[in-house]
This record gives C-alpha cells, sequence and structure tokens, in this order.
C-alpha cells in the first residue's frame, strides 16, 4: 500500500474520482454507499426501537414473578450495551461515509464496536456463571467469588482499551482523508477479534456444565439458542476479515455484517424475556400459578432459595440475580417469605432457634399444617400456586418470612 503521507496534503477525492482510487489502492471491488446502507440503518433502528419498547414493557411488569427470575437488570444493560454496539458497527463496516463525526477511527472501533461487544459478551458469560453457581456449585449467588469473574473482564477489558488508545494511532485504526476510509492495522483486527472470542468460550463451557438443567425457566433452552447466536456472529466475524479484509466495500458484506449483529444481539433478549413476557400480557394469573407449580414440581425450590447458613435472614436464589426479585410479600412484609414445601419450612425455623414444633393435633383438613410455635397455617398445598399457603407469624417471632 502507498505511503499515506504523500497525500495529506490533498483535497479528498469525490464521487467516481474516489471508487477509482481506491479500486487501484485496495485491488477489490468497490461498492460506494447510496439509498440501500440508508435502508440497512433504518432497519437497525427499528429492531432497537422495538426491544427498547419490549424492554420497557417488561420494566413496568417487574414485579411479575417469572419476570423478575429472568435477570432484568442484566438483559437491560445487554440491551443498552447493544446499541453503541450498533453504532460502531455502522462506522466499522463502512455503512456511513467516514466524514465529519464518523472520521474518529479510534473512537468509534476502540470504544464503541469493541469495548460494548466485549461488553455484551461478558454480560452472557456472568448469566451463565450464576446459572452454573447456583444449580451446578449448589453456592449461593453472593460474595467475592460471585464478583470476581465480572472484575477480571473488566480489568482486561479496561487494560486492553487503554492499550489501545495511548499506542501509536498507526497500529490500531488511522484515517485516510484524501479517500475518507478508515484504515484497521491487521494485528489489531485479528486481536480483537480473538479478544471477544474468549468471553463466548467461557459461555460455552458454562452451558454444557447446566446442559441437565431442567427448571420453569427454561434455562437450557436459552442457552442453546444463545450459544447458536453468539457463535455464529463470532464464526461470521472471523471468516470475514480472514478472508475479506475491505468487506465494508462491498455491500453485501457491510451489510450482512451489521444487520446479523443488531438481529442476533437483540434475538438473545428476547429469548431470555419473551416467553414469560408473553404470559404475563396474555395469561397473568394462570401462567404464575403454572410457574410455581413448575419449579416445585422440578425440584428445584431449594436451589432457587437456598438457605445459606443457620439463619434466617441469610438466604440467597437465582432471583437474586436481580436484587429486585421478589423484596416484597402480597403481605407487605419487606422481608418477604418462604415458598417451599411446608415441612421445609419448619424445619427451618426449628433448627434456627425457633423452639421446639410440636406437631399439632390431627390436622382437618388433612392438608393443614399447623405449629403452635410461629402458627403457621399451610393449606391448598397441592394448588401449585406461590401463594398456596397464609403464613400468619406471631408479631413476636424473631423471623424473617422470604419468597424466592
Amino acid at each position: 500500500m502507498a505511503d499515506l503521507s504523500l497525500f495529506a496534503s490533498l483535497p479528498p477525492l469525490k464521487g467516481e474520482a474516489r471508487v477509482e482510487f481506491l479500486h487501484a489502492m485496495l485491488k477489490t471491488k468497490i461498492q460506494d454507499n447510496d439509498n440501500s446502507d440508508k435502508a440497512v440503518i433504518i432497519f437497525c433502528a427499528v429492531v432497537l426501537g422495538i426491544t427498547g419498547i419490549f424492554m420497557t414493557y417488561v420494566w413496568f411488569n417487574r414485579k411479575y414473578r417469572p419476570l423478575r427470575a429472568k435477570t432484568i437488570k442484566l438483559c437491560t444493560l445487554m440491551y443498552l450495551a447493544t446499541i453503541p454496539w450498533t453504532l460502531g458497527d455502522f462506522q466499522m463496516n463502512g455503512v456511513v461515509r467516514t466524514t465529519g463525526g464518523w472520521a474518529h477511527c479510534r473512537f468509534w472501533v476502540v470504544w464503541m464496536r469493541i469495548l460494548f461487544s466485549f461488553i455484551y459478551s461478558s454480560l452472557v458469560t456472568l448469566r451463565f456463571y450464576a446459572l452454573d453457581r447456583i444449580f451446578i456449585q449448589g453456592k449461593p449467588y453472593k460474595g467475592t467469588a460471585l464478583y470476581m469473574p465480572g472484575i477480571v473482564l473488566a480489568v482486561v477489558l479496561l487494560g486492553y482499551c487503554l492499550a489501545c488508545q495511548f499506542v501509536n494511532v498507526n497500529h490500531i485504526s488511522v484515517y485516510f482523508p484524501y479517500a475518507q476510509i478508515c484504515i484497521v492495522d491487521d494485528k489489531y483486527r485479528y486481536a480483537s477479534i480473538g479478544l471477544i472470542w474468549a468471553p463466548w468460550v467461557g459461555v460455552l463451557f458454562l452451558a454444557i456444565r447446566i446442559r441437565h438443567i431442567q427448571t420453569s425457566f427454561n434455562e437450557l433452552y436459552e442457552s442453546l439458542f444463545t450459544c447458536a447466536l453468539g457463535f455464529t456472529i463470532l464464526i461470521k466475524t472471523t471468516v470475514v476479515h480472514a478472508t475479506h479484509p475491505y468487506y465494508l466495500f462491498e455491500k453485501s458484506f457491510r451489510h450482512s455484517e451489521t444487520i446479523i449483529d443488531t438481529v442476533a444481539t437483540n434475538l438473545i433478549i428476547w429469548i431470555m424475556l419473551a416467553y414469560p413476557a408473553y404470559q404475563c400480557m396474555f395469561r397473568h394469573e394462570e401462567y404464575d400459578k403454572e410457574w410455581a407449580r413448575k419449579l416445585r414440581t422440578d425440584g428445584y425450590a431449594q436451589k432457587y432459595s437456598a438457605e445459606v447458613d443457620s439463619s434466617p435472614n441469610e438466604t440467597t436464589s437465582y432471583s437474586r440475580m436481580d436484587d429486585s426479585m421478589f423484596n416484597h410479600s402480597k403481605l407487605g412484609n419487606k422481608d418477604g417469605y418462604y415458598d417451599k414445601d411446608p415441612l421445609d419450612t419448619i424445619r427451618m425455623l426449628s433448627g434456627n432457634g425457633g423452639g421446639t414444633l410440636v406437631a399439632g393435633t390431627i390436622p382437618t383438613p388433612a392438608n393443614v399444617y399447623r405449629s403452635p410455635a410461629v402458627d403457621l397455617n399451610f393449606s391448598n398445598l397441592d394448588d401449585g400456586s406461590l401463594d398456596m399457603f397464609d403464613s400468619e407469624v406471631d408479631g413476636r417471632s424473631p423471623f424473617a418470612r422470604r419468597i424466592i
């Protein structure tokens, strides 16, 4: 390639002259920007807008229990990361003409495209890690070990982006004003691709570990679809950059790169939230009961509401991935109440200083259990709802009540 400094004092090329120059310099087909690129931008904006409306609906219904179990905050962060990622795609893939504000190559390539694609991938990794920690490792969703993977990923990402910011711009992405293009260094190109592969390899490893989870939250199916879409993005990007380094000058490549990234990243969010959101809209109460019944049938009530130690106030659950999950019960108790098998609750209370729970007289009806110590009344046990029992705890009792 010619020494770009020789063109520094020349005025920018326009129209056909620019196309001919690029063709001669790069030895590749040049297709200039036209209305089809504008259509791609509009399409991506519509996709982001629809997902934004969807996320707004989810937040308005965040108290719906099946939705609260889906880590709404984490999914929101993923959605927010797709916006700058898409803008970075517009510039890096050549969907927009590299002039004006779009001419700041390092900003768009490093701090928008690479940074937020890595953030998005890391958020997916953290969600899978949470499932592994709860269901496979049997550990609470709290403590230093929980946050350490996020801290490590943040340090690696920040270090990489800062290094890219302070090294010679010619080793990252340099603007060539004579032809209005950003020229990305090959070493930086492949280092960035390798960096983005790292969290997705972690996602695949964790997906294999949690493959046997079969719960009312559909983690297995979500994991499979998420991995499929994530590796679709990775393989597509890797192959295109390796075989067509100047892909941004061909419509088919730059359009497909941008559209696939936008659709896949938004679709992952829909996969995680769409089903409970649909049920919330059309079968609100019915699905709430079905969801609770299946949770207990699957045998994961203990996993989703596990005791950490001997203190009833120290509980954790899968729902803690969203700290707003079930903070308030319908009775207005800020500590919530346990949604477990009634006998498990009784065992928990008696094992934590609750006094001896004396078996009551023969219960009538047969599905009602009473404990004189704390006056617990469990009924309608075959209903399957999280509200299947009524807890009337004596005001003097120090024991908190929590929902999963």
